[in-house]
């Protein structure tokens, strides 16, 4: 696996963003070059101060459609493998392309070069006409490149050890994750446990403990996936130190199903998994880089979003009685309790009767313009100013409020440890999950939460607000 902000992305995955890179930049950079969109026939071979401005140029441009290819999912392999529908996203992903290559012509043109357009603004149609051409071949790779890993199995070869249900579920998600690179041999069973009942299509038995060492060492194994149900006094030491002399390597349930979901196993796992393995680092440079960026990216939203602002506040005062903004204590880092701000969207004294209650679908207590302000996130803007004042961090666990947080402490394991960094304007859990409205999506959303602590860095939170930025564009997630 290759460790890309401290996430794991899937070797494949990266080697599919980077062919398709090269697919654009190739069509942009040679179309322009070569008649009839240009006199000067294959500027490629000759390297010039030319040629680079053409490349960055086309670099840019294929970085904008990756982008449309990205915000309609096609890099995300559960909807991208439907191929009826691969040729609808990408005609929608050519629209997002063209609208985005039109307000890049429109403001910065002159600033960029291609061969055969001396002016971006006023010849857009030429690329327009080579990005067309590059998104029927993005449909032809796509087929051949998912055609040529399933024909030849190019995939890391895996056995799971363990007759649990985990190890059932466990290799049930890697046999349908094909982009993560994996290739799963079969399940070995436990001694002394019953049999898996498994289902069509269910990974296969590839024998006992007995046969771990030579199966590791007849099909070319290079991963052994360790889903024990009991560990007390029954660990095969023996047998996992012989395949690890082989160079075969030796990993636990949880970190496989951290790679291939982003978020942690918290039911099952144990506190060992946390207190040794890698991760939960606070690198005081890493600290005060991301206090920047919050402080940097706060200033610039609030300036940015003052005139929202203001349409907003005359927005509630004329539209419902009662104050224009909402405070509400909230659980912040370590505990501390502040008080979170937002544009107020429901009806005043909306929980007099009812007492806390989670925020459902459909709710008849907010507003009509506080359904807009959820729905575009805008109620959430005043929350800059608990960023700026060190309460909050732009990214990190959603503040949750201390009626719900004394009753999800008992109920759900390793809740706490979500209060051990700032609570966050925006977060993983946020861009990975739909909003949480039950004990049991705050449990999903802390496998969440509890990823981005154990991986938290500057990158990392970057990539997040990249997809805040998607999420609210979508209008999903809001309630």
């Amino acid at each position: 696996m290759v460790t890309l902000a401290e996430q794991m992305i899937p070797r494949r995955k990266l080697l599919l963003l980077f062919s398709e890179m090269l697919l654009f930049v190739a069509v942009i950079i040679i179309g322009t070059s070569a008649p009839p969109f240009s006199t000067h026939t294959f500027l490629l071979l000759e390297p010039s101060e030319d040629l680079l401005r053409g490349l960055a140029t086309s670099l840019t441009i294929a970085i904008i459609c990756q982008a449309s290819l990205s915000y309609n999912d096609l890099y995300d392999w559960k909807i991208a493998q439907n191929r009826a529908n691969l040729a609808n996203r990408l005609v929608y992903s050519y629209g997002y392309a063209l609208v985005m290559l039109g307000f890049l012509a429109l403001v910065a043109g002159p600033l960029f070069y291609l061969p055969g357009i001396d002016n971006l603004n006023d010849e857009t149609w030429k690329l327009i006409v080579l990005v067309g051409i590059a998104f029927v071949l993005v449909f032809c790779f796509r087929h051949a490149f998912h055609w040529f890993f399933y024909k030849w199995r190019f995939g890391e070869r895996v056995i799971v050890l363990g007759s649990s249900q985990e190890a059932l579920i466990l290799s049930r998600m890697i046999q349908d994750n094909p982009m993560a690179g994996f290739e799963l041999l079969g399940i070995i069973e436990e001694h002394g446990q019953p049999q898996l009942e498994s289902r069509d299509n269910d990974p296969p038995l590839a024998g006992t403990l007995e046969d771990l060492h030579a199966k590791c060492r007849a099909e070319g194994i290079s991963r052994v996936i360790v889903a024990l149900k009991e560990r007390r006094g029954k660990f095969p030491v023996e047998a996992l130190l012989k395949c690890r002399m082989d160079g075969v390597i030796i990993e636990e349930r949880e970190a496989m199903f951290e790679r291939l979901t982003g978020k942690l196993a918290v039911e099952s796992m144990r506190p060992s998994y946390l207190i040794y393995g890698r991760g939960f680092t606070k690198d005081p440079l890493t600290m005060a880089l991301k206090r920047v960026l919050d402080i940097l990216v706060s200033s610039v939203g609030l300036v940015l979003s003052l005139p929202i602002c203001i349409l907003t506040a005359i927005a509630i005062k004329l539209s419902s009685r009662g104050p224009i903004f909402f405070t509400q204590e909230r659980v912040g880092e370590d505990g501390a309790v502040f008080r979170l701000i937002k544009f107020r969207t429901m009806q005043p004294d909306a929980e007099a009767t009812s007492g806390p209650v989670w925020a459902q679908e459909n709710d008849d207590r907010v507003t009509k313009i506080g359904k807009f302000l959820r729905l575009t996130r805008i109620d959430e803007i005043p929350q800059f100013c608990n960023i700026l004042s060190g309460q909050m961090s732009f990214v990190g666990p959603r503040p949750e409020r201390r009626h719900f947080v004394d009753q999800l402490q008992q109920d759900v394991p390793f809740y706490p440890l979500r209060h051990t960094v700032k609570p966050g304007l925006t977060g993983w859990a946020q861009v990975s999950h739909p909003y949480g409205a039950s004990i049991e999506d705050a449990q999903e959303k802390l496998r969440y939460d509890l990823y981005y602590i154990k991986n938290m860095s500057l990158l990392f939170d970057v990539n997040i607000i990249l997809r805040t930025v998607a999420v609210i564009m979508r209008g999903t997630g809001a309630r």
